[in-house]
């Protein structure tokens, strides 16, 4: 064969050939239904949580044992609700939201520690004994509080991000 016929011949496959296909959409989509299940845990028991403790450590309570309790019912929502968000992201991997969990997980544990701390054992004498004091927020509380409340926007924010580009 003549070079400029083989020439000719491989232009001619070239053309004929399918078209290379398109590429691939590179970014993830994640199905709505975890976005709606992340939203869910994040509505009703993180911030649920999050602002119950804000609610039981400014209230009026006769005595501390019942307003400890009903704190560490509302700290213990709020490691639900992060617990269920890894259990979520676990199963369908949503980009980004790992390194948000780890740092909404820890500003979890410095709330849970700076709200027990609030609440002190005291010995009232062998006539009434040892009770738990009432909690008195100090400024540091609140912006543990608000530490916690502000890494749970930033999972809110990934979400929201990923709202319009999910998968049905």
């Amino acid at each position: 064969m003549k070079p400029q016929l083989l020439c000719a011949a491989v232009a001619l496959l070239a053309c004929m050939s399918p078209a290379p296909p398109a590429a691939a959409d590179t970014q993830s989509h994640v199905p709505c239904g975890v976005l709606n299940q992340l939203r869910d845990s994040l509505d009703n028991d993180v911030s649920g949580g999050i602002n119950g403790v804000r609610t039981v450590i400014t209230s009026p309570y006769i005595a501390g044992g019942p307003q400890k309790r009903d704190a560490e019912a509302n700290l213990a929502l709020v490691s639900h609700g992060i617990h269920v968000l890894e259990d979520v992201n676990g199963a369908a991997d949503v980009p980004g939201l790992a390194p948000l969990l780890v740092n909404l997980d820890q500003a979890n544990q410095d709330m849970t520690q700076a709200v027990e701390a609030l609440f002190q054992l005291t010995w009232g004498g062998f006539e009434y004994g040892s009770t738990i004091s009432l909690a008195w927020p100090q400024p540091a509380t609140w912006t543990v509080i608000d530490y916690a409340d502000q890494k749970k926007n930033d999972v809110y924010a990934l979400v929201n991000s990923l709202a319009p580009t999910c998968a049905p």
